[in-house]
């Protein structure tokens, strides 16, 4: 990774790293952590997940699950930065799996609680979602285990993860993606998708070409591991908005208005969703601090009024 690359990661590390306490060790008494469960035994360092729920909850006859996958920009990250997040969304009756996976090549040994060395190595697009399908493998194979309901699965994520989980919802219903991806058949219902702050389209930054934006050139640079992105046989399958059709799960798009580094992405997602007619809604904060992940700074009311939001729309998607 070059300088400008890495000046990026260390920023995103910095921020996990800055924010962690107020965001992260939230008190959820009622909601059961285990962690670091090997979800695919190909990579048992790097596919491992948490699971949160609660084990007295009587919301549901069996428990619906959410697939969480944290950002990082493609390129750093830990499924620790999520963990608020996540317990907010067991704490509504679901049972929640957040999953870490395959990162490039570590920029700097720093960070290690928020960015483990073992989650990196030569791991390039689509790695990611190729690891998000075993995650979901994994649910359907112990749903008997934990009472899982394999037929009411959402797939959740922010920023970098977001675009990941959007790949995985839209390729859930898009034979065509899978193809391209070199995925299997879904094994579980994707029934829904919660999309944070997400990255949806890597042809462009602030209405200009990603290549002419040098620190976001180096970020596609290491997601692909080459300079040429556009002849890369996997760049085709990158941008989950060509593919979605009115077949895509119900799916929640939630945007920071004032958000500078995915700025207009979420808008084009949803026009695309309306386009199609595609069940979803859209939630957009436009207070004074609709920043880029807004939803994770727990002691704000922005981001409590958001996650109520997505905890009845994870009621609707229940019920349908």
């Amino acid at each position: 990774m070059r300088f400008g690359g890495k000046v990026i990661a260390f920023a995103f590390d910095l921020d996990n790293w800055a924010k962690d306490i107020e965001v992260n060790n939230l008190n959820y008494p009622s909601i059961k952590e285990v962690n670091d469960v090997v979800y695919s035994a190909d990579e048992p360092d790097i596919c491992v997940a948490d699971l949160l729920y609660n084990p007295h909850s009587v919301k549901y006859e069996k428990y619906p699950v959410i697939l969480n996958i944290h950002g990082g920009g493609w390129v750093i990250g830990d499924k620790r930065n999520s963990r608020g997040q996540c317990l907010q969304m067991a704490d509504s009756g679901w049972f929640v799996v957040n999953m870490n996976y395959g990162l490039p090549p570590k920029p700097f040994n720093m960070f290690e609680k928020h960015d483990p060395k073992k989650s990196h190595g030569d791991h390039y697009y689509p790695t990611q979602v190729v690891q998000a399908y075993k995650a979901l493998q994994w649910i359907a194979d112990n749903a008997e285990k934990y009472n899982l309901d394999t037929d009411c699965v959402v797939v959740s994520g922010d920023s970098a993860g977001s675009h990941i989980a959007s790949v995985t919802v839209t390729s859930s219903s898009n034979p065509e993606l899978r193809k391209g991806l070199g995925l299997p058949d879904p094994p579980v219902h994707v029934r829904g998708g919660v999309l944070f702050s997400g990255f949806y389209d890597l042809t462009y930054f602030w209405g200009r070409d990603i290549m002419r934006v040098p620190w976001f050139r180096e970020l596609a640079v290491s997601i692909f591991n080459t300079r040429d992105i556009h002849n890369h046989p996997m760049y085709p399958y990158f941008n989950p908005i060509p593919f979605v059709t009115k077949d895509m799960p119900k799916t929640l798009v939630v945007n920071g208005n004032k958000d500078p580094i995915t700025y207009g992405h979420s808008g084009k997602l949803r026009d695309r969703l309306a386009e199609v007619g595609a069940d979803y809604e859209f939630y957009e904060e436009t207070g004074p601090v609709a920043l880029h992940d807004f939803h994770l700074l727990s002691f704000l009311p922005s981001s409590h009024n958001c996650m109520q939001y997505v905890a009845g729309f994870l009621d609707r998607v229940a019920e349908s």
